[in-house]
């Protein structure tokens, strides 16, 4: 500083004297010369206001004596900021002006310049003009660099910064090396660093550098908005997203809907945690997702492009399933349509969890191989697999030839009503049993009702529940603990509901009439029509209906509400009968009734005069056992009623109590065997063992039933008609309930005789 001592006290130099400093020594130098008693003048004061640029014309023209300050004899002042604003003008308006101060004729004034960010420019205006520009007029301090850097920001954006070049520059006078301004002034060729914000997340890396996240992850308006919060957390990107806890993953349900600013931030919170998140799948579409607009989206359809023999794919099918849980019917319905790309593998990525899904399972039957959707339904959609096990009739009072004949015959159905589809042997079939009518061998509803026992029982009338669901049924109430017991009847002809009420009428304790069923096959209300869609999408409702019935019914015995519910039909429903659409082939006086199915009986009417050889009469009707129509009723919707095909006749009553919680049971012998040859045949039998009483013992190996012979209330006798070595699976039922399941090892007797005779040497 003794140069600038000099230079106050030697009034023969008649110019400026430049003071070059850096950011180190800044603050230090200015304080020293305003204790000197050297008078500030700001060049941020000669700004007309807030955002106008100096004048630097009447700065300069204030050095002059006369004018610095008219009361005083010793003029001395110390110029601020004219370094760091010729610095953000540029090289060139730098140098044309500083050498034109250099220049300048102050009188008796001392005149001191601080200088910061121009120094090279200064070294060069001293090289060219050395022997003038000398160490009387220019001291460059120890440490000249500077860092100081300016940040231009918009005016609409939210961010902390100086308002105006005036603000900036005063700031800079007082030693600020990093500052941000929001300023319509600009400055192209800056010497000092600076950068421009031109967008609200651009203000976001400027506040935050640790912010690594993608601009495409929201638009303009959404980090507008993070921007002003981030602003009022003082930068704290923590506390912006605090409210959705620090495992954010956990309330995806309450924040995936929706496009609010607050849905975008949860997004934004996710990706934040991106590598903290514990489920993988979330993980893996947070990896794969960039725009919040596609977020759900990916959520619901990423599992498509993933194959089901990726090792990944069943963790992510089960932990996608938890994320997708509560969208809606709507959202999950694109994901259905976007999962047709390939069938074969579009079946894996349904889950049961919404009725589109639970249709398209149903329509994936006519469009793959129905094994591999079988396959798949058991683990994915278990009600519908419960529809298609192939239940094994096993009412006493039917007799064995018509337990079989049924058993065969609704299997059959269902699988038909399911590929939709009819085998020309089947049709062939039911027209025999169109002749025979041998459903008129079965009990009346009213008779079977009129043999059970009715103490404490609530009758649930499930209008058109036909036998095609006793598998399901019969599935369901193992899954729940409920015992059951079927009884098979006929309905009355024809199959309609007012000739068939009567039970209900009938009934004097608590009773409910369920209707859903029978809207959803033939009426408006269900929202089905054949004509419109093909495919049976109705099965999966048909099943939810079914289902929330039994849960219903089970609830009730849970609770002691009744000891028994009794579910009781008054007709079935054909679904075969509308996809053949055969046309109203049969004339007749009166009008066809019931999608034709029936009409009144005509007059004086003679089955030698008629040629009807499906149609049987019943309570003054004619009723058709094949699948064509009379003539004068519309076509139906899905399915329909009031004929007499074995589906439409053939009603199930069952009886639901609570299971008994132990009916464990196991094989007693250590080994099984069969002799196969055909002199010494010997099939394999084996005794049963069960800790509680069984009444009515069947097992099941392969679709095929064999009865069992009571030895004791604990042991009964199986013989099978096995006679091959091997390992047979068998579900051993006590009536129609499934009570568990055993695995029969069989020997041959001629292989284990060769070997007992081996052993010998």
């Amino acid at each position: 500083m003794d140069a600038v001592d000099k230079y106050l006290s030697n009034s023969s130099v008649n110019a400026p004297f430049f003071l070059v400093v850096g950011d180190e020594n800044y603050t230090n130098i200015k304080a020293a010369l305003l204790e000197k008693g050297l008078k500030a003048v700001s060049v941020s004061d000669c700004c007309g206001n807030a955002d106008k640029r100096p004048n630097l014309d009447n700065l300069i023209g204030t050095f002059d004596f006369a004018d610095i300050d008219s009361q005083s004899n010793d003029k001395k002042i110390v110029v601020l900021g004219l370094g760091e604003y010729l610095a953000l003008c540029g090289e060139d308006i730098a140098f044309t002006r500083l050498s034109e101060i250099k220049d300048k004729k102050i009188g008796n004034a001392r005149v001191v310049l601080l200088f910061r960010g121009v120094s090279e420019i200064i070294r060069k205006l001293q090289s060219a003009d050395s022997k003038r520009f000398d160490i009387r007029r220019v001291l460059f301090t120890e440490s000249t660099d500077t860092n100081a850097n300016v940040v231009f920001v918009p005016a609409n954006l939210n961010l902390p910064a100086e308002d105006g070049i005036k603000a900036l520059i005063a700031k800079l006078e007082n030693g600020y090396v990093s500052l941000s301004v929001k300023s319509n002034i600009v400055f192209d060729n800056s010497l000092l660093t600076t950068s421009r914000i031109n967008s609200a997340y651009d203000g976001i890396k400027h506040f935050s550098p640790i912010f690594l996240l993608d601009e495409a992850c929201g638009d303009e308006s959404q980090w507008t908005a993070f921007l002003a919060d981030l602003t009022k957390a003082n930068g704290d990107i923590c506390v912006v997203v605090d409210e959705f806890g620090s495992n954010p993953e956990n309330n995806l349900t309450q924040w995936i809907k929706g496009n609010s600013y607050k849905n975008w931030l949860f997004f934004i919170a996710l990706k934040l945690k991106e590598n903290e998140i514990e489920n993988s799948y979330l993980r893996y579409v947070l990896e794969i997702t960039t725009s919040f607009t596609d977020f759900k989206r990916n959520i619901l359809d990423a599992i498509i492009s993933i194959q089901h023999t990726d090792k990944r794919f069943d963790k992510f099918y089960e932990e996608r399933k938890i994320l997708v849980e509560k969208l809606t019917e709507s959202d999950v319905a694109a994901f259905v349509a976007e999962n047709r790309i390939n069938h074969a593998e579009s079946v894996y990525k349904l889950t049961d969890q919404t009725l589109v899904e639970r249709k398209e399972f149903v329509a994936l039957f006519s469009n793959i191989d129905k094994q591999a959707v079988l396959q798949r339904t058991q683990s994915a959609y278990s009600a519908l697999s419960d529809y298609l096990w192939k239940y094994t009739f096993n009412d006493r009072k039917v007799g064995d030839e018509l337990n079989t004949l049924f058993t065969n015959y609704f299997d059959r159905y269902k699988w038909q009503k399911v590929l939709n589809g009819i085998d020309d042997d089947f049709l062939s079939q039911v027209e025999e049993l169109a002749k025979k009518r041998i459903f008129t061998r079965l009990r009346s509803c009213n008779e079977v009702i009129s043999a059970i026992d009715k103490t404490d029982t609530f009758l649930y009338w499930i209008d058109a529940l036909g036998v095609e669901f006793l598998g399901f049924i019969q599935q369901q109430c193992e899954h729940k603990g409920i015992s059951l017991r079927i009884h098979i009847a006929q309905a009355d002809l024809p199959t309609i509901t007012a000739i068939n009420k009567g039970f209900f009428a009938d009934w004097t304790g608590q009773k409910e009439k369920d209707e859903r069923l029978d809207s959803l096959k033939h009426k408006e209300s269900g929202g089905y029509d054949y004509q419109h869609e093909k495919l049976p999408l109705h099965l999966a409702e048909e099943l939810d209906v079914l289902g929330k019935i039994l849960e219903k019914a089970a609830t009730m015995l849970a609770l002691h509400q009744c000891k028994k519910v009794l579910i009781v039909s008054d007709h079935g429903a054909s679904r075969i009968a509308v996809i053949k659409e055969q046309e109203e082939k049969y004339e007749t006086d009166t009008k066809g009734q019931h999608s034709g199915r029936c009409c009144k009986t005509p007059p004086n009417y003679s089955p030698t005069e008629y040629d009807l050889p499906f149609a049987t009469e019943g309570n003054g009707y004619l009723v058709l056992a094949d699948y064509g129509r009379f003539k004068g009723s519309r076509a139906a919707n899905v399915e329909v009623h009031g004929g007499a095909s074995l589906e439409e006749v053939v009603i199930p009553i069952i009886e639901l109590t609570l299971a008994n919680p132990d009916t464990t049971v196991e094989i007693v012998e250590k080994i099984i065997t069969a002799n196969p040859l055909k002199a010494k045949a010997k099939p394999a039998a084996f005794t049963l063992f069960s800790k509680s009483e069984l009444g009515n013992v069947i097992i099941i190996i392969k679709g095929k039933p064999y009865p069992a012979e009571r030895i004791d209330k604990n042991h009964h006798r199986i013989v099978t008609d096995i006679t091959k070595a091997g390992e047979y699976l068998a579900d051993v039922f006590d009536g129609d309930n499934l009570v568990g399941k055993i695995t029969i090892n069989v020997q041959s007797e001629t292989g284990k005789k060769n070997d007992a005779f081996d052993n010998l040497f």
